[in-house]
């Protein structure tokens, strides 16, 4: 036998062994299923979940821009990216809510949102990122695309929250609130191998607080100016009534002073903006009735202290004067009583009829992590809870459970080498035969 016969059924041996061992030694090292998701990243204006609309979550998913790479190892592009805009008609049709019967979302209804967009990305080495809401307010955590699409109506703000105690909940109109959001965004990130982030931006927050609750303290004062300007009107300096409208508006200055913090994107996760209302509205309705009460004596106190042509006593501006004096007293009785007749009966309704909690973070039992921007419960979450502006990442693989080298092709190699190592041990036993005949 000549050296190049005894090289060839060594070298079958080799490769044959070599390549099972690529084949049946390597493939366990692949834990994940050629159907597994290896990243995923989905940014989704509107979730929740709606009494009414049992399936609500899983149409609100269906609306959603998500991203995920699938199979193992990934056969795609490197970088799976989603933009899709929301289309709230399409996706939820028409949603009827509350002792009235009013509309949930869009459409004059409790809950609509402005231009906003959201993005999903997964990268194939187990990486994500998403984002939802306004463009111009996303959070420093992720990068994203120029020029994604926007759904929601571009003339009102982010999002705007209208809900009525008559409206939602029947009975008398205790309390009207209007929320406007301009800026609302929210965006989560999962690193290979870290721990998810998340973060949310919220600015440009406003309200108007009406209702019977409100309205009570306007008619409260009502007898108290009545009286005061039968002195004043003499005088040609009559009040009115600064809360005639039965509305209080409040800027996002008067919430941060209420909730006591310089920055509304530093709250503790989970925080109510409504809890802080009623004191923000008890606060502004004693500066609107301070504020009027002093420009009245300064309007009073410059008038002459004597008349032409004779310079006699100004007995009007006296009698004024006292009259401005008995208010101020009348008054400061009004709102040293706000506690008991305004703010503890405001929260008491506010608090049935709406929450809205900015940076609620969630993680679900298969990992997924979501960053939500605001929740808002309407009923305290008995008629519909729903979520706005979310970003979700995960669940993503580690990177030692995503393989490099595809399984199926792993199956094909390791019955090659099979086949191979088999043919090896089949001519050598017949070469050891011819050997041990001759």
């Amino acid at each position: 036998m000549n050296s190049k016969s005894k090289l060839w059924p060594a070298a079958v041996g080799v490769t044959a062994v070599s390549a099972l061992a690529i084949g049946l030694v390597a493939a366990p090292a692949a834990n994940a299923a050629p159907t597994d998701v290896i990243s995923l990243g989905s940014g989704q204006i509107i979730d929740g979940s709606v009494l009414a609309i049992p399936n609500f979550a899983g149409l609100a998913a269906n609306g959603a821009a998500t991203a995920q790479q699938i199979g193992t190892p990934p056969a795609g592009p490197a970088i799976i990216e989603s933009s899709d805009p929301l289309d709230l008609s399409a996706v939820f049709g028409v949603v009827n809510v509350g002792a009235g019967n009013i509309p949930l979302l869009q459409n004059n209804g409790i809950i609509q949102v402005g231009a906003v967009s959201q993005y999903g990305k997964a990268v194939n080495d187990g990486s994500s990122e998403a984002f939802s809401g306004t463009v111009s307010g996303a959070p420093g955590l992720v990068t994203l695309p120029a020029g994604l699409p926007t759904s929601g109506d571009p003339a009102i703000p982010a999002a705007r929250i209208t809900a009525g105690t008559a409206a939602i909940l029947g009975g008398a109109d205790l309390v009207n609130l209007n929320l406007d959001i301009t800026t609302l965004a929210a965006a989560a990130k999962k690193d290979q191998g870290a721990a998810p982030q998340g973060a949310y931006a919220i600015a440009g927050v406003s309200a108007e607080v009406g209702g019977t609750i409100v309205g009570g303290v306007s008619t409260a004062i009502n007898p108290l100016l009545n009286t005061a300007n039968v002195a004043l009107t003499a005088v040609g300096l009559p009040i009115t009534n600064p809360l005639a409208s039965g509305v209080v508006e409040i800027t996002e200055a008067d919430l941060l002073a209420a909730a006591g913090v310089a920055d509304l994107n530093s709250l503790p996760a989970g925080t109510d903006l409504v809890s802080f209302l009623p004191a923000a509205v008890s606060t502004k309705i004693q500066s609107i009735l301070a504020t009027t009460l002093a420009s009245t004596r300064a309007a009073v106190q410059a008038l002459p202290d004597t008349l032409p042509p004779l310079n006699l006593p100004n007995l009007a501006k006296t009698t004024a004067l006292v009259a401005v004096t008995t208010l101020e007293t009348a008054i400061n009785g009004v709102v040293g009583g706000l506690t008991a007749s305004l703010v503890t009966p405001l929260g008491n309704a506010l608090t049935a009829l709406v929450s809205a909690k900015v940076n609620v973070q969630e993680t679900a039992p298969s990992g997924a992590f979501t960053q939500r921007a605001l929740q808002v419960a309407i009923a305290g979450g008995s008629i519909a809870t729903v979520n706005l502006a979310n970003a979700t990442v995960g669940p993503n693989l580690d990177a030692e459970a995503i393989p490099l080298v595809n399984t199926d092709t792993m199956a094909i190699t390791g019955g090659v080498a099979l086949l191979a190592l088999l043919t090896w041990l089949f001519v050598r036993s017949r070469r050891r035969t011819a050997v041990a005949a001759a």
